[in-house]
């Protein structure tokens, strides 16, 4: 019997790309005003902040940190990171943020776990602080009974620690909880290695409809 249900936050909730392409591109139109600089240029740089940074943190939720993109960005430039830096994390999450919707199906689905007294937590890679945002902007914060993000378990999905810290806040056998998530390797892969349950959402099928089936197959379970 499903006692919890673990889901992913990022493609899993709402989607992520068309927000991080809009916010991606506010930031560049920002950068080159403030520099006086060409797009190229900024593209150039930024690709060598995002690289180095996870070049030298590797398999860490920190390495996702847009505020370590954007100095190093700076600094590739030749430029202070300080205050730009700062100012340009600003806008991108504040783009991000403010146009964050949940997938269609997401509360009807949630709302189905609680009628049914099952747990729901939410396990993602990247930083605490940001994914707590998120949360908050999407309306969730009320309806989660736990969370573990990569850079409080030290590693990223499908490192088995992440999905054990799970397990321990949830205070359940691995039998008993069930993780629905956009990744194969990540999601899937990482919960079936300790023994959970899991359910692969596909990014071109209709979100409602692969929530209603989940829904089914946790209730029948």
């Amino acid at each position: 019997m499903i006692k919890a249900v673990i889901l992913d936050l990022d493609d899993t909730l709402y989607a992520y790309e068309p927000l991080d392409a809009e916010a991606r591109s506010r930031v560049r139109d920002y950068a080159c005003e403030q520099l006086g600089i060409t797009k190229a240029r900024y593209d150039e740089a930024y690709q060598f902040g995002r690289s180095e940074t996870k070049r030298q943190l590797g398999d860490v939720g920190a390495s996702h940190n847009r505020m370590l993109y954007y100095q190093k960005t700076l600094e590739y430039l030749g430029e202070n990171p300080m205050p730009l830096s700062l100012r340009l994390y600003e806008t991108y999450w504040g783009t991000f943020l403010e146009k964050m919707t949940l997938f269609e199906g997401v509360r009807e689905f949630i709302d189905c776990l609680h009628e049914h007294k099952i747990k729901v937590m939410i396990c993602t890679d990247l930083t605490a602080h940001i994914q707590h945002r998120k949360i908050e902007a999407l309306g969730l914060a009320q309806d989660i009974c736990c969370l573990v993000t990569s850079e409080e378990a030290g590693r990223e999905k499908p490192s088995r620690e992440v999905f054990d810290l799970c397990l321990k806040k949830l205070e359940l056998p691995p039998e008993e909880v069930c993780c629905i998530g956009d990744s194969l390797v990540k999601d899937v892969e990482g919960a079936k290695a300790i023994g959970m349950h899991a359910i692969l959402f596909h990014p071109k099928e209709p979100r409602a409809q692969q929530y209603e089936a989940a829904a089914q197959v946790i209730l029948r379970s």
